[in-house]
Formats: structure tokens, C-alpha cells, sequence
């Protein structure tokens, strides 16, 4: 898939299909509700806004520390100062959306209770929101490997310079003999 500022077509379209599925399953499981009596308020639907938004703070954590890794040519550390900035930019609107969400479900249970239909308009942004969150969850933890990856590729090229440059000193002429 082509890569898009660090976005991939397949990546988007988890995205959606994940917000889709979220939506339809909230839908169906409010629909399914006794609706006589006034709705009860699922405050905890809150929280679980909080694990992808804490691997999101890390991530952006361990990206502005990418920045400073070691062993990098001139060229490599400008490059990556490009990279980690789109991908920093990407977690920003991740964390973004992850309170943004937080804020307009607290609002709408505050007022669900009056309404049913308010309810079920909260629960299904809800479960957009959820599976959103789901499948962004799953892109971070993926941008997180690929940091990995990229400091252990780093580390062992690093290592093996200082190897080659140890052998090619100990090939060269002796001096002081």
C-alpha cells in the first residue's frame, strides 16, 4: 500500500471499518435496551479512552527521543527529523481525538438521561469512537515496532563499526617497533 505522510490506504480503511462495525454493534446492542424506563449512564465507557491514549504518550515520548540517537550520518539524522515530525504530527491528532471523544460522550451522558434518543445518539458515537480507537491503537503499536527496529538497526550497525574498526587496527602497521 503507498505510503501517504505516514498514513497507508490500509491502514485509513481499518480505520473506518473498525468506526463502522463500532457504530453498527452500538446501535444494535441500545436497540436491544428496555426503553421504557430512562437509560442508565455508563460513565465507565470513559475510561477505556485511557489505554490508547497512554501508549499514545508514550509513543510520542520515545519518537522525540529518536531524535537523538546515536550513530547517525548527517544525512540519516535529517531525514529522520523529517519522519519522526509527520509521525509525531500523526500521534498528536491521535491524542487529540482520543480527548476530544472523552469530552463530547461525557457531555452526551449528561444529558442521555432525559432521552432516549440522546442515549442512543451518545452510544453509537461511542462505539465509533471505540473502534477508532481500537484500530488506531493497533497503528501505534505498529509506529512503536518500527522505533524498535529502527534504534536495534542503528545499535547493531554501530557495533559492528566499532568490530571493523577494532580488526582494521589491529591489521595496521605496529608503530613503535
Amino acid at each position: 500500500m503507498k505510503n501517504q505522510s505516514g498514513w497507508t490506504g490500509l491502514g485509513a480503511l481499518a480505520v473506518v471499518l473498525s468506526a463502522a462495525m463500532g457504530a453498527l454493534l452500538a446501535h444494535y446492542i441500545v436497540s436491544s435496551f428496555d426503553q421504557t424506563t430512562p437509560p442508565v449512564v455508563q460513565w465507565g465507557l470513559l475510561t477505556v479512552f485511557l489505554l490508547p491514549m497512554g501508549f499514545a504518550i508514550q509513543l510520542w515520548v520515545n519518537l522525540n527521543g529518536t531524535r537523538e540517537t546515536k550513530g547517525l550520518s548527517g544525512s540519516e539524522r535529517r531525514r529522520i527529523r523529517v519522519t519522526v515530525a509527520e509521525k509525531i504530527r500523526q500521534v498528536q491528532i491521535a491524542l487529540s481525538f482520543y480527548m476530544l471523544s472523552a469530552i463530547v460522550i461525557a457531555l452526551g451522558l449528561w444529558f442521555s438521561p432525559a432521552s432516549w434518543a440522546v442515549y442512543h445518539a451518545v452510544t453509537v458515537f461511542t462505539g465509533l469512537s471505540l473502534g477508532i480507537s481500537v484500530s488506531s491503537f493497533f497503528l501505534i503499536l505498529h509506529e512503536w515496532r518500527e522505533i524498535s527496529n529502527f534504534k536495534s538497526t542503528v545499535f547493531e550497525r554501530s557495533s559492528r563499526n566499532k568490530q571493523l574498526a577494532k580488526k582494521l587496527g589491529a591489521l595496521g602497521p605496529k608503530s613503535g617497533k
